[in-house]
This record gives structure tokens, sequence and C-alpha cells, in this order.
């Protein structure tokens, strides 16, 4: 009997023991739960949403160069021999300056039989002139003597310059861009010897799509900076294309761009910034704030409790790092920045250090 009792006391103490473990099991599993749900807030960047004005613009890219008549190539007119080469690369040089002196024996022979033929013609043409006069001589024959000594004289002319071109000088002001000679070097005729920039003033040539095109006119202000550079450099629009390329759908324009300084580059890489216009009284928020929902876009409300709603928008203008949205938002109204794609509707948010609350 005795054995009997000690037997039910184990017993009711090990039902006890596997209650209290039980009990302290589901104590464990709600403290679980409320560090999930403490888990569960997610850190985000907020920003309040505005109504303020953006300046529309467009970024175009292209290539600049030097404006029509602000690049010259100087060729040889003849085979000869560079004699003098008074110039380098990077040179400043203002028009009418000596450049590089060829020595072309043919021009040179050329250039004095010619003006040594027009002599003769002249001498024929007075002596006919004065028979005519004596009436040795018929007009027909005077005038015909007038016209070879006319023809005579301007080739010689014609030769003299060309003769002269072997003393190249530079037709505008800029700086040497590239020389194709040295000194002795033997040329052929059409050998490029020495090209000249002026980079004062730059075109930047760009493709432009025909949606943009179509609302681009002469005159608009652009702000044009080469890649990598913070400081842009003011020009404009200075012409369009009137048609589109059928394969490319997309036109062309031409930013000109006063370049005083020297700060861009002929021939490299630049985007230019087209003002369109102004839009006013848009909403708005960061770009950071624009999320996907699907083929939509949309922005997290962040509520009073912190609690992230998911509302479709639509975009409208960028400018600067913000966005113009239309859709269910007002004023005032907290949305989530970084952190913003990797939300969910209605999940927690902690906002991050420094964000509004």
């Amino acid at each position: 009997m005795a054995g009997t009792e000690r037997a039910g006391r184990v017993s009711r103490r090990l039902l006890v023991f596997a209650l209290g473990a039980l009990a302290g099991c589901g104590g464990g599993s709600e403290q679980d739960a409320a560090a999930g749900q403490v888990k569960t807030r997610v850190p985000v960047g907020i920003s309040i949403v505005e109504r303020d004005s953006l300046v529309e613009t467009v970024a175009l890219t292209g290539r600049l160069s030097a404006r029509p008549g602000g690049a010259v190539d100087l060729t040889a007119p003849a085979a000869g021999v560079v004699r003098e080469l008074r110039v380098q690369v990077g040179d400043p040089v203002r028009r009418g300056a000596p450049l590089l002196t060829l020595d072309a024996p043919e021009l040179s022979s050329e250039a004095e039989s010619k003006a040594a033929a027009a002599d003769q013609a002249e001498r024929e043409a007075a002596r006919q002139r004065q028979l005519l006069a004596d009436g040795v001589t018929s007009a027909r024959q005077a005038e015909e003597a007038e016209a070879a000594a006319r023809q005579a004289t301007a080739t010689a002319e014609a030769a003299r310059r060309l003769f002269a071109r072997a003393r190249l000088t530079s037709p505008i002001s800029g700086r040497v861009q590239s020389v194709g000679v040295r000194p002795g070097e033997r040329v052929e005729p059409g050998r490029l010897l020495v090209q000249v920039v002026a980079p004062d003033t730059l075109d930047l040539i760009v493709p432009v799509p025909s949606r943009p095109l179509a609302r681009l006119r002469v005159g608009l202000a652009a702000q044009v900076g080469e890649d990598g550079d913070s400081a842009p450099v003011s020009g404009w629009v200075a012409a369009l294309a009137p048609g589109v390329d059928p394969v490319t759908n997309a036109g062309q324009a031409v930013i000109r761009v006063p370049n005083p300084e020297g700060r861009l580059y002929p021939g490299a890489s630049a985007t230019a910034r087209v003002r369109l216009g102004v839009v006013r009284d848009a909403l708005v928020v960061p770009d950071s704030a624009v999320t996907l929902a699907g083929d939509s876009s949309a922005v997290f409300v962040i509520s009073a409790d912190s609690t992230a709603h998911q509302r479709t928008v639509r975009l409208g203008v960028r400018a600067d790092g913000r966005t113009q949205v239309e859709g269910d938002l007002r004023p005032g109204e907290r949305v989530a920045t970084t952190g913003a794609f990797g939300l969910e509707d209605g999940m927690h948010v902690v906002p991050s250090a420094g964000a509004p609350r």
C-alpha cells in the first residue's frame, strides 16, 4: 500500500513537471513570435511629398566638332620637299600666320613660264593695237591679240597663286590640331600637311528621337558638358534636321557652344541638356521613392503607425533627382525612399537616421 502511494506521488510529480515544461515551451513561442514581429520592421529613408516647379529637360549625347569654317586641312599643292616647319601641335596661330614652307620646283617653274607667256602676249596685244591705229592690221586681229593677252594673264595669276601656296599660312585663327610632316620630308600632291582648328566655338552634333525632336526648336537653351565634367558650358540649339532617318527613327540637332576658355575639345563625347520648359505646381517625390508594381510605377506611403502602403502613380517630368507623380497622393505625406525596393504592402518600417518622422 505504501509502495502504491509513493508511485502515485512520483507520477503526479512527473505530470506537474511535464505540464511546466509545456508551459515553458508555450511562453518561449510567444516571445519568439514577438521577436519575429520586431524583425519585420524594415529600415527605410523617408521623404515628404511636395508641390514644386520642375524644369523639363531632354538629355542628348553626341560628339563635339568645329563649327562650319572652324577647321581647315592644309594639303600639299604639288610634289615637293618640306623646307621649313614653323609650328607644332597645340600652337596658337592667327589668321595669315606662316605655318610651313614647301620647296616645289614644279610650281616655281610653272609660275615663271606662265608669267613669261603673259608678258609676251601683252606685248603682242600692244603691237596689234599700234598696227590697228596705223591702219596696217584689222580690228579682228587686234581683238584676238587682246583676248589672248587676257587669257595668258589669268593663267599666269593662277600659277602664281598656286606657287604662293608652297608657303602655307593659316586661313583662320585657332590652334594647330595636327602636323603630318617633318622638315626635309618629300610629299606628294594632296598630302595633309597641317590641320588648324578654331576651338572658341564648337558644335555638338546629336541624334534626336522623333518624339523629343518635335519639341525642340532653334534657340532653346542647353547645358553642355563632356563626360565626367561637373561644370557644363551654356549653349543653344543652332539647327534641326528637317526629317528623321527611317532606320533609326531619329533626326539630328546641332547644339552650338561658345568655348572661349577651351574647356571642351573637338572630337570628344559630350551631353547636352536642352531646356524644354517648366512644369509648375507639380506633385514631386525623390527619384528613389519610385518603385515598380508589375507594369506600373508605385510609391510606398508611410502611415502614422509606420505601415507601408503601396500606391500606383503615373510619372511625369524628371529633373535634378526628383520626379513628378500623379495619383492618390497628397502634399505632406511621407514616402519611403532608401530601401523602398525591398518593401511589400503592409510591412512595418523604421525610419532611418535623419529621416522625417
